[in-house]
């Protein structure tokens, strides 16, 4: 790899430990956060559970992204070792998958709807969740539709998450990195700025 496309899947592979860590959260929680009202799946607070895993999925799914899968597989898709081609042929089938069926359309409320259109407008809500405009589509898409898009969104957005995670053990072992990341050091404090009579005292101490 070069360095330009090294640096590509490394943003990508930060946006991987984010989804892995936020699907590790969801797991411990899915029995009591989740209920089948006719026929559907309702997810109970849905924006605090969610909000963790749409941000890294959101980053990985938008194709202009500099972490987006997309990028990211094509360059592991044609690495020169052919085990670590193969993972990353597998990978990119499994979130083709999820996409094919995103390309489907579902009957909620009496309107047809694609896959596409729900998620897009479910991680939108959930990134954007403190802004008016930017909840505005998926608020208007539940109000049609009923509570059963979140249901819908909230399972493809952890099938999207799983195949990320899929295309992150390829990228981790391209690069030599481990799989688990360590977390990033908090960034240190600036020194303090230097007080009128600390910037003084030598002038003085020669004087």
């Amino acid at each position: 790899m070069t360095p330009a496309e090294q640096e590509a899947v490394r943003a990508f592979r930060r946006q991987a430990q984010d989804a892995r860590r936020a699907l590790a959260a969801l797991a411990g929680e899915q029995t009591s956060g989740r209920r089948m009202v006719d026929g559907y799946i309702e997810v109970d607070r849905w924006l605090e559970r969610y909000r963790r895993l749409c941000v890294p999925v959101r980053r990985t799914f938008l194709t202009h992204d500099k972490a987006s899968f997309k990028q990211s597989s094509a360059i592991l898709r044609a690495l020169a070792d052919p085990e670590l081609r193969r993972a990353a042929d597998e990978a990119s089938a499994a979130y083709q998958a999820v996409m094919e069926e995103l390309g489907k359309e579902t009957v909620l409320g009496g309107r047809r709807v694609r896959g596409t259109e729900m998620v897009k407008a479910w991680l939108d809500a959930a990134v954007f969740y403190d802004s008016t405009d930017g909840r505005k589509p998926y608020d208007e898409m539940l109000a049609s539709l009923g509570k059963a898009v979140e249901g819908l969104a909230a399972e493809y957005t952890e099938d999207l998450a799983r195949a990320v995670l899929l295309l992150d053990e390829v990228a981790a072992q391209a690069l030599g990195e481990p799989l688990i990341l360590p977390d990033p050091e908090p960034a240190k404090p600036p020194p303090p700025e230097p007080g009128r009579l600390s910037r003084w005292w030598p002038r003085l101490r020669k004087s």
